[in-house]
This record gives C-alpha cells, structure tokens and sequence, in this order.
C-alpha cells in the first residue's frame, strides 16, 4: 500500500494547490499528531480552505474533519504566532527534490515553510533570510547542523530528475550485473511508478537484467537509446502538465482457494459479490495507460484523489483486520478436518499393517517358533548379550537362513526382529516384525490380531465422534466470525462525540456536565464551552477540576437536583477520593468567570477569576456509579421522551434551596411560588446567601436584594485549577466577618421598612446601614422637596426605570428577544423602592445628574467586562465545533438512554461515570465507593457483571464487547469497591 509521495505526485499536486491556495491568508494552524498539521486558509467573500502537512510523508488540502489536539503543540503555536493574518503568497518544488517551499508574506516580512517529504521527514519555519525559527525533527548530518538559528540549506537540494546519456553509459558498462531497478532508480527522481510507465514504453521493465542487454555493442547502444528515450519522456511528464485528473487504484484481498478434504466438504472462503476492495495505490492521471486494466476509481482533481485516500486508510484498516479475523477463523477450522481426516487414515493404515503382521507370523509359524527356542537357549546358558549378537554375525556370513531372518536383538525388552515374507505371494514385500520372547509364534500372532481388533473399534468411535465434533468446531466458527462482523459494524458506526474527551455525565434532568481532566482541558473548557448562563462549579480539594452544567435553556436556572448531582461528582473526582475527605464545592454562573487578571498579576494555565459571591453546596458522600448508556436511531427517541424530563416551574428562588439556615444546620426554602410571577416578585424580594463562619461551625443568613449586598460580592476572588486547602478558604470567610463586625460596633440599628404589599422582614446588613452625616442630608433634602407631589414623583421614577433599561441594553447588546424578556423582571426587581421622603426637584435634579456620571463609569466597566467575557466565550473555534456537529445538544442528549427498550435500534454503548443517584433508572450501573481494587481491574469486574445481566438482549451484550477496553476505566476516579456485583455461579 502507498503511504507517501513521489516526486510526480509533488509536481502535479504543487501545480494545482498554486491555482487552489495562493492568494489566501492563513487564518488558524492546528496540529493532529506530532507529524501532521493543519493550516486553515481564508478569503474574503467566504472562502475556506484546509492544507494538511504530514512531515515525510503527504500534502493536500482537505474536505474532511480530522481530530485535532485539545492543546496545541509548541511548534504550531510558533506557527500561529508567525504565519497568522499572512497571506500565501508561493508554493514551489525545491529543485527536483521531494521538498515543498511555501511562502507567506513577501520582503523582509516574509516567512518560509519547508515540507521535507524524503527519509522521515521534517517541517522547518524559516524567516526570510531563511535562519530556522523552528522545526519539527532538529538532526544532524555529517558537517550539516538543522536546528534553530541555523541557516536552512536550500542549495544542498537535487537539481535534475535524471541523468545524462553519458552516465546511463557508463552504469550500463560498469555495472554488468543487477537489474534495471537497482541500477537507475536511485539515480533518478521519477518514483517507482513513472520508472515503470517510462520503461514499459520501450518493452522495458524494471526487472530486466543488465547483462541481457549488453551482451554485444550493437545491442548495449539499442538499450542506451531506448533509456535515453525512456527518461527524457518522465523529464517531461514532470515539467510539463496537462491535467489534474487522478486516479485510486484498487485491490481485492487475496482468498485461498477452495481447498477440499476427503469427504469432499470444502472450506468456504467468503463470497465473491461480499469481498471488499481496498484502496491500494493513487497517482495523476498521467500514469492510467500504464494501469491497463486495474480496478481504480477516477477523480477530477488529484488533490480529491490524495484526500479520499487518506481519509478511508483508516476505516480500511478496520476492514482488513476483519477480513483476517474471517481468514484465521476458516483456517482453524480447516485444521480441524485435517486433523481428524489424518488420524482415520492412520488408523485404516495401522490396522493393515497389524493384520499383515499377524498372517506373515502365521504362514511361517514353524520358523519364527524355531527362532524364538533358539535365542532362548542362548539366554538361559547365560551367554553374554554381545556374544551372541558376534554368534549372529558369524552365522549370517556363513549363509545360515535362521540367523539371516533374525534383523535385530532387543533383549532388554525380550524381544526380537523377525524379517518375515509371504511364501504363498511373492509380490508383497517383506515385513520386519518384532516378536516377544516371552509368547509362542501363534501367540504372537494373536496379539496383532487384537491389535487390528482394537484399532478398528477406535475408528468406529471416531467416525462417530468426528460429526460431532467438526459440527461444534463449526458452530464456534461461525460465532467467533458473526461476534467479529458485529463488533466491526459497531465500531465503523460508532461516532465519538465531542464531550467523550473530558470528563463528562448527563444529570437525571437532562443537563450536559462537562469537566476537564488537567489543566489544559479545564482552559479549553471554560474558553470554548463555557457561556454566560451555564454553571461553574469547582470543589475545595487538591486535584478538583473545573465542572461545567450546559444550561440549554437561558431563560432558566439549573434545578437543585442536578446541582446536587454534580456537586457529588466534583468532590468524587478530586483528590479527596483517595484520601476519602469530604470537601465543599461552591458554584457560580458562567457570566462570573473571566480569564483577565487584575492589573500586575498573571493567571496561569487552568486558573481563572471569579466575579462576585461563591455559592456553597452541602457536603456530600463520596458515591459514584458506573453505568451504560446507549445511541439510539431517530425512530426510537419517541419511546425515552420522559426518561429525563425536568419538573416544571424550576426558577431561580429553587435554587437557593439548597443552603443552611443558622448554627443548627436547619434547611430553610426561599418564598413558595405560586399564583402570579409578577405579584409574587412585588410581593416577595429576591433573597441571597450570606455565608458566615465561626469556627467549626457554619451559619447563613438570608439577604434581601431590595436592601443592600456584602461587599465580598464586588471582590475578584481567584480559583486554581488546583485549588488550595479547605481550611484557606474558610479562613478568608473569617476574616471578611471579622471585618464586617467592627463596622458594625457603635452604629444604630435601622428599622426594617414596610412597603404597601406585606413583604418578608429582612435582617438588613450591617454594611448598608446609613453613613454619617447622610440622615442630615436627607432630613434637608425633605424639606426643600416637600412641595413636590406624587403625580410628578412617579413621572420621575420612571424616568430613571427608562435610565435604567437603557444601560441594561448597553450591557447586552447581541441578546435576544426571549432572553430579554425573561430578564426583565430582574432588572425591574433591581431598583431600588421609594422612600417617603424623596426630595424635591432641584435637589432630584442633582441627584440625577450624579446618578448619570456613576452610571456612566459602570456601563464603561460593565463594556469592559463585556469585552472580556464576548473574548472569552466566542471564541473561533467554538463557532467551528458548533456547526461541525451538525445537531443541537439537545437533540444529542435525547438520542442517549440508559434504558435500552427491546423494540429500540442501538447503535453502540458508552460507558458513563456519574454520581449513583443519577444512575437509578439506568438498565446497567454498579455502585462504587472509595476502596482498593484498581480501575483497570474494576472495569473487567463491572465488565464481566453486565455481561451476566440476565435481562440483557444479545444485541446489548454486542455493544457492550464492542466498547474499547481503554474507555472502560478512564473516568474512575481512582481505587474503587463495588457493590452489587453480578457473579458467576461456580
């Protein structure tokens, strides 16, 4: 098979990528493995192209997806650094060698790309004096040093793609001996393929003999014309191009023949109409007379051709390893029948010779009888053994017929060697017979007899046995070939989806949770994934990653129950695992994350700043299940609609149900809806946790938002993707309430206010108590304002409502309709009541021109955090995956079941690692606690158990062996005990 250029593959490629690409400007580079690179190509009006370099190997622009690498390695972001926003302006061969320039940019901003495509190949960045920046394979050869700040040797390239006629002159005389192939090939730069094509046009091939074509002058200058002729035509093909057609050749796997064994049952090799074809070759259209009449696919463009066969190696290689699965399969099978059919003829055979045996010792019973008494006697004087083996000798020399009979002595068996004939036929040949001393000559005799007897029983039990056991062999067969064909199609089906590369589990109320396995993954995470209205949620223990909740639907908040259940899994998948410590986890919204560091201060990889108040889960058990899920077809979703339904009328007041009332650890829930949104929102404020700790003992109180918010809530607050100990945290806790005790001390206590509505009485906070000097001022502000009546003040108020809104929409801008809609009755929420004693209109006048500027500051702040966070979260490869996946999340989490029915089409399973609450109505799941059997082994132990579930359809058990073992065990936290283990009855 064909896995890298040649150099007329280079100049047909180079001479079509130059119409595709030139012009174009790079726009991103990523990198698939350590070899392969991906250079994505824009221009105005919508353009796009994609250039994939695979160092020593390939070059072409492609159609097809292909996995990138979640972190880009260091030599594409020198790339990206380099080559980014530059247009490509040059794409050339160097000389006649196997190496693509590509330029961008031009004078002293220009920057070259060299593709080596020889040996193991090499990718070097040069700047335009061509000192390497970077390169993938830095080496040395000889005197010759490629690394960085080198100068790249452009000049060392070959010149010509063939030799002269004087050189073809003197290989042909110097070198009498090899072939064609071994001679020229080397010498030239045409390829295997073009030196075949170039050659078989002048009834040449590359196997010819040398010394066949100089035997004689006449016929050595013949061969030098027809060489010279041969390659001055691949000269051309290579300069001079026609067309951009290409072509993939074909193949059909070898099949053995229909071998047949003595029962005339054959072995059945697979079907011809079922035999696949696998891509064997690719070249330009150049080389279709030489093909002749090969089995190829045909393309208009070679660069098409060079990216099909590339992207289906991979699946072939499936198909291969299946077909030889298929192969091995029949051939045990095959030994099998030869095995059997080998010991029946070994059975008939042993029986013929005993038979013969025991009528030859008959026929001549007189003699052998005579022997036998002979040799005894010998014995019985106690004459040495050697003696008589001499007295044998003498007597055979002597011409004595009995000792001529004799062949052999094996006294230490008692036994002796007869040659015995047939007197009554003399066209059957002598036998050499051994006979027992110990047993007369018809003795002897019938023990053969019984010999044949016996054999002739075993044959009868093996003919028997042999259907049986052939048919079994058969059936085994057949199995291991279907369980093979299955797991193929399986694994050709299943498609891995984007979030399989994290840490991942979908809530019982159908939330996507996503988290990162290192630092790199929790960066990508929060910069491609996370959005404004999605839950961040991390946990105060050494290894903790950083957790996302997909919210799919903006407009409302993420239920209680899937916060819980991902605040399981956040402090499962944690260091505190393994030490089995159970630590807090707090959440926040994804409007709260930014990846900007305060002024003089830098984050590192996986690290961000959070932006106002944490929210504290309770604590939980370190409890983890592990389960399957299933894809299903479009046609069976209507089945498993209700499977994770969410409970309707979940809004954000729900959410803050979750945390602690007092020191006694009392749950208290936030106002009951019901009726009306709005009565229900001018009814009852917004609450809000405050989070106090004393000790070892925590305690909240419930902040109304219509009063005023803790300070710690403007604070940036970092968090590492490694967070530090539980006890730091709580120790700032302290300390801010330390602080917020002395400003309280000496202040008077304020009355709580009463609106026209009954609202909840809220312990107002001590930060929010009125300064001093402020009563005053408004004392003064009341009394210039007295005159001023209801009528005008409410005109007023909703001038700033109007104020208000407008800023909110600077805030938002690209928000839509429905999002502003259910927002609108926060921001309404927001402002504040009035007082009883508002000021007149000179004084509201000033109030609001000053209200103006400070809204003006915090609408520049607000911008600027905007800013960040639109930086952050659109980012361009976000917009990339989101249309590469082609179904919205949702649709995607709806195809997934835990509850495969017997009427659904499954396509493959996944294995799930999620909290064991969530895998209640899961048809396959296995609790897991903290322990001591590694993953490895757990995984085969849960493996084993589903497998022996007996409610499990064959199909189920197909997809179950089809999952990689790797995928298995990646999610398990760490050492694990099981419960509810199925066993095997023994």
């Amino acid at each position: 098979m064909k896995n890298r250029f040649t150099t007329l593959d280079i100049a047909y490629l180079i001479d079509e990528l130059r119409q595709k690409l030139v012009g174009l400007r790079v726009d991103q580079v990523y990198d698939i493995d350590k070899k392969t690179y991906l250079i994505r190509l824009v221009r105005s009006g919508g353009v796009k192209k994609v250039l994939l370099l695979e160092s020593g190997s390939r070059f072409h622009s492609t159609q097809f997806e292909w996995a990138k690498n979640p972190a880009p390695s260091g030599f594409s972001m020198k790339l990206r650094k380099h080559l980014n926003n530059k247009r490509l302006e040059k794409i050339e061969q160097v000389g006649a060698d196997r190496i693509v320039h590509l330029q961008f940019g031009m004078d002293t901003a220009a920057y070259h790309l060299f593709l080596e495509l020889y040996d193991r190949g090499n990718i070097i960045l040069t700047d335009h004096t061509l000192t390497i920046l970077n390169l993938v394979r830095p080496r040395i050869i000889g005197e010759e040093r490629m690394a960085a700040h080198e100068k790249y040797a452009v000049d060392s390239a070959k010149q010509n793609f063939a030799i002269g006629r004087t050189q073809i002159e003197e290989l042909l005389r110097n070198s009498p001996t090899g072939t064609l192939r071994e001679n020229f090939l080397s010498k030239l730069e045409f390829g295997p393929a073009l030196f075949s094509c170039v050659l078989s046009r002048f009834n040449l091939t590359p196997q010819t003999k040398i010394a066949t074509l100089v035997n004689s002058e006449e016929t050595l200058l013949s061969t030098l014309d027809k060489l010279d002729g041969a390659f001055a035509q691949g000269t051309s093909m290579l300069t001079k191009i026609e067309n951009h057609r290409g072509v993939i050749v074909l193949s059909k796997p070898q099949q053995s023949s229909n071998k047949k064994t003595d029962d005339d049952i054959p072995i059945p090799p697979s079907s011809e109409s079922q035999q696949p074809l696998f891509y064997e070759e690719f070249h330009p259209s150049v080389l279709e007379e030489w093909l002749g009449d090969s089995d190829a696919l045909k393309f208009d463009s070679f660069d098409e051709a060079v990216d099909e066969f590339f992207s289906k190696i991979e699946s072939q290689k499936s198909d291969m390893k299946q077909l030889n699965q298929e192969k091995d399969a029949y051939k045990k099978l095959e030994r099998v029948k030869l095995d059997q059919h080998k010991r029946l003829r070994e059975l008939k055979e042993g029986q013929e010779v005993d038979k013969q045996k025991a009528e030859f010792i008959t026929i001549n019973q007189s003699t052998v009888d005579m022997a036998i008494s002979t040799i005894r006697k010998l014995v019985a004087n106690q004459i040495p053994w050697d003696t008589i083996e001499d007295q044998l000798k003498e007597a055979r020399t002597q011409g004595d017929p009995l000792a001529t009979m004799i062949v052999k002595l094996n006294l230490k068996q008692n036994k002796i060697t007869l040659k015995l004939s047939n007197l009554y036929d003399e066209g059957q040949h002598a036998l050499e017979i051994d006979v027992d001393l110990n047993l007369s000559a018809y003795a002897n005799a019938t023990k053969y007899f019984d010999l044949k007897k016996a054999s002739a029983k075993k044959e009868e039990r093996t003919i028997e046995s042999q259907g049986k056991a052939f048919k079994s062999t058969e059936k085994k067969t057949l199995a291991i070939l279907k369980e093979a064909a299955t797991i193929h199609s399986i694994k050709k089906a299943r498609k891995v989806l984007w979030f399989e590369k994290f840490r991942w589990f979908i809530t019982s109320e159908n939330f996507l949770v996503v988290g990162g396995r290192d630092a790199q993954q929790n960066e990508l995470l929060v910069k491609r994934y996370l959005r404004p209205r999605d839950v961040y949620m991390h946990a105060e223990s050494h290894g903790a990653p950083t957790l996302i909740i997909k919210n799919d639907t903006p407009c409302d908040d993420v239920p209680p129950k899937s916060l819980n259940e991902c605040g399981v899994y956040a402090t499962s998948i944690s260091g505190s695992w393994e030490n089995k410590v159970i630590p807090s986890a707090w959440w926040v919204w994804g409007d709260q994350v930014s990846k900007s560091a305060p002024s003089g201060e830098y984050l590192p990889t996986g690290s961000f700043m959070i932006r106002g108040r944490k929210n504290y889960l309770p604590p939980y058990q370190l409890v983890l299940g592990f389960g399957l899920l299933f894809r299903m077809t479009v046609d069976s979703i209507d089945a498993h609609k209700n499977e994770r339904s969410r409970k309707p009328g979940v809004d954000g007041s729900d959410m803050q149900s979750l945390t602690l009332e007092n020191e006694n650890n009392e749950i208290e829930e936030d106002i009951p809806g019901g009726g009306d949104m709005d009565d229900d929102e001018d009814e009852f404020p917004d609450t809000h946790v405050n989070l106090n700790v004393d000790g070892d003992k925590l305690r909240t109180r419930l902040t109304s938002s219509t009063g005023s918010v803790l300070d710690d809530a403007s604070e940036f607050l970092v968090t590492s993707a490694v967070p530090s100990a539980n006890s730091n945290s709580m120790q700032k806790i302290k300390n801010k309430q330390k602080k917020i005790a002395k400003l309280a001390k000496g202040q008077p206590k304020q009355q709580v206010m009463k609106s026209e509505k009954p609202s909840l009485a809220v312990e107002p906070s001590p930060v929010n108590r009125p300064k001093r000097g402020q009563h005053g001022r408004k004392k003064k502000l009341k009394e210039k304002y007295k005159f001023q009546d209801d009528e005008e003040r409410e005109l007023r108020m909703k001038l700033l409502r109007a104020g208000q809104l407008a800023v909110n929409e600077i805030e938002q801008p690209s928000s839509t309709a429905t999002k502003s809609e259910c927002s609108e009755d926060e921001e309404n929420q927001q402002i504040p009541e009035l007082e009883e004693d508002l000021p007149s209109e000179d004084a509201q006048d000033e109030e609001n021109d000053q209200l103006s500027k400070e809204d003006d500051t915090n609408t520049t702040t607000k911008l600027e955090h905007n800013e960040n966070q639109h930086q952050l979260f659109a980012d361009d490869d976000q917009l990339e995956d989101e249309s590469r996946e082609g179904e919205t999340e949702l649709d995607l989490l709806k195809s997934l079941t835990g509850f495969p029915l017997e009427q659904d089409e499954l396509l493959f399973a996944i294995p799930v690692v999620a909290p064991y609450t969530t895998l209640q109505n899961y048809k396959f799941r296995i609790k897991m606690v903290p322990g001591t059997t590694k993953r490895g082994k757990a995984a085969k132990t849960a493996l084993e158990s589903f497998q022996r579930e007996k409610d499990a359809t064959p199909r189920e058990k197909d997809l179950i062996k089809a999952v990689k073992d790797q995928d298995f065990a990646r999610n398990f936290p760490g050492k694990v005990k099981l419960s509810n283990v199925i066993r095997d009855k023994k």
